[in-house]
């Protein structure tokens, strides 16, 4: 099992860093080639889209994975129920996405939110790749997720180099939600689900939804809370200021959150594990936990300390003079590092004991203190005002929120008892 964890672990990290490579070229040849202006206008778009990305989720991604793990004989009924589920709010949100596009941009942008948004739909697929990863099967979903995303960026960079216009990019931006929605249904296909039970009525069809949307309440609002303080700094400086100073922040971002993703990949991978151990065994549980705690915290401050000590050649040779401005923001973006590894374990524990609306909590602190900051900070200090605000918010919602509830107070003793 330990061996199976490692190599799925290692798969997935290898995977991200690769497509966050590619990624981070193409945002790269944005900044440099076509000018601070349009980068920081397709970072607004992106942003913005992402806001409503959670609607996509609806925050079933790990409750589902629970309930793959614990009844794997009723996977159909909750895998399915979720795909519908997923898919009818995607839908349903896309005019929503092109109103809201109208009051913070302009007409042109809000077009083109809202067509990233409708792009967008082919992620309630993606819960299917948790059935995998349930199944302990990463490689099954790895390889197609790998070459499709890969060859969207591919031609991402392409249609930047060929100075095609910015539709183009949000098109092979958002084309990849859409490829990976018929790769993993074709997968699914090939290698369905037990069906132990009948799911074909619609009366137990609604019963299964009934049920992943009161389990998974807490934590869409949590992850709609989660993205507004994570995403909402782009915005609100393509608001307040424009979207040049939007280009200098996403440069020093893209090379912070370049490290964000890691905690969260392992921490889905070692879901089954977490589920079964907390279940069966306490003490191997907590032990589990406080290794993951000790090594994300060791990562995170050597990640800091490699940062601080680079950021200013690494981002006068990556995208030139003209981004002088991003070194300070990133020098302090790079701080989230410490309460985003962290978080990404805890965030699991609030799952499996039940603790779901304790994640809106958190998450709600960190949006309120985000969006507050950035409005006292931003027109005084700009990007690095936002960068301020947002290590501040993930500090609220990884560390600080804690002290306030008493089963998060428990969960402190715990992982330092066992």
């Amino acid at each position: 099992m330990k061996r199976k964890l490692l190599i799925n672990s290692s798969l997935l990290v290898v995977e991200r860093f690769t497509v966050l490579f590619f990624s981070f070229a193409s945002a790269l040849l944005m900044a440099r080639y076509a000018g601070a202006e349009l980068f920081g206008q397709f970072s607004s778009i992106v942003a913005f889209g992402s806001l409503f990305l959670v609607f996509t989720q609806m925050g079933l991604n790990n409750v589902s994975s629970k309930y793959f793990t614990l009844y794997p004989n009723n996977t159909a009924f909750y895998l399915f129920a979720a795909i519908g589920v997923r898919l009818v709010f995607s839908v349903a949100i896309i005019p929503l996405a092109y109103l809201c596009g109208l009051l913070a941009l302009d007409s042109t942008e809000a077009a083109l939110v809202a067509l990233l948004v409708a792009l967008q739909v082919g992620n309630a697929a993606t819960v299917i790749e948790f059935f995998f990863i349930a199944k302990q099967e990463v490689a099954t979903t790895l390889v197609p997720r790998l070459l499709i995303k890969l060859s969207c960026k591919l031609a991402l960079i392409l249609a930047i180099l060929w100075e095609s216009p910015i539709v183009i990019w949000v098109l092979l931006s958002g084309a990849e939600y859409a490829l990976l929605a018929m790769a993993y249904l074709f997968l699914l296909r090939r290698q369905p689900p037990l069906k132990k039970v009948q799911l074909n009525t619609a009366k137990r069809m609604y019963k299964g939804a009934g049920i992943l949307l009161h389990r998974g309440k807490w934590l869409l609002l949590s992850s709609l809370a989660a993205v507004m303080y994570l995403k909402i700094d782009q915005v609100m400086l393509a608001s307040m200021i424009g979207d040049q100073e939007v280009a200098y922040y996403a440069a020093a971002a893209k090379l912070s959150e370049f490290w964000y993703v890691l905690p969260v990949l392992i921490a889905n991978v070692f879901m089954p594990r977490l589920v079964s151990l907390y279940h069966a065994n306490k003490f191997q549980y907590w032990r589990l936990q406080r290794h993951f705690y000790a090594y994300s915290t060791v990562a995170a401050v050597a990640v800091i300390t490699l940062t601080l000590w680079l950021a200013e050649p690494i981002i006068l040779f990556l995208f030139g003079d003209a981004y002088r401005s991003s070194i300070a923001i990133l020098q302090v973006h790079i701080f989230g590092c410490l309460f985003i590894f962290s978080r990404a374990f805890m965030s699991r524990w609030l799952i499996l004991s039940n603790n779901h609306k304790l994640s809106l909590h958190s998450h709600l602190m960190g949006a309120v203190v985000n969006v507050l900051l950035n409005i006292l900070l931003i027109p005084h200090y700009g990007g690095v005002g936002a960068a301020i605000a947002s290590v501040v918010a993930y500090g609220v919602a990884g560390i600080g929120f804690m002290v306030f509830f008493a089963p998060t107070r428990s969960y402190l003793k715990s992982l330092i008892s066992h």
